[in-house]
């Protein structure tokens, strides 16, 4: 498939406002977050959240971490039972990851304050950037799937 000027430009674009918004999520998260997390923490929750049963590994390669990071990560979360490690009836040497009721609750907290703040923020624009930015978003969601 040849790409075409306006590719490259939409590329462009996504490239360079992605990081911002990022950006002010992760900022909102963290004023969020107090001592209940920390940004990589919550990351692997919402992980685990989004994939329940996975490994041990494949927290690893999501964050982009070394296996002892992500095992240390997870270790916490278990000490603070946000997430539940049980051995794979496949392999006994390979843990599979679940969140816990308590760690849903935190999760899903977060995420309530963190979608106020970036409303909060939203909120300043007029209601036809709004609709622009919903419709370009559900756009970029089907070109990504």
């Amino acid at each position: 498939m040849a790409l075409t000027a306006l590719s490259r430009a939409c590329a462009d674009d996504v490239l360079e406002v992605l990081p911002d918004a990022m950006d002010t999520i992760r900022l909102g998260m963290r004023s969020q977050l107090d001592n209940r997390l920390s940004v990589p923490q919550f990351r692997c929750l919402n992980y685990i959240d989004h994939s329940p049963g996975a490994s041990v590994g494949a927290v690893a390669a999501f964050l982009g971490v070394t296996m002892p990071t992500a095992s240390a990560m997870v270790d916490r979360l278990a000490r603070a039972g946000h997430v539940l490690a049980s051995s794979s009836a496949a392999d006994r040497r390979r843990s599979t990851l679940h969140i816990s009721a308590s760690g849903k609750t935190l999760l899903e907290q977060v995420r309530a304050e963190t979608r106020h703040e970036l409303a909060s923020r939203l909120a300043r624009r007029p209601a036809e950037d709004l609709r622009a930015i919903r419709d370009g978003l559900a756009a970029l969601r089907r070109a990504l799937a």
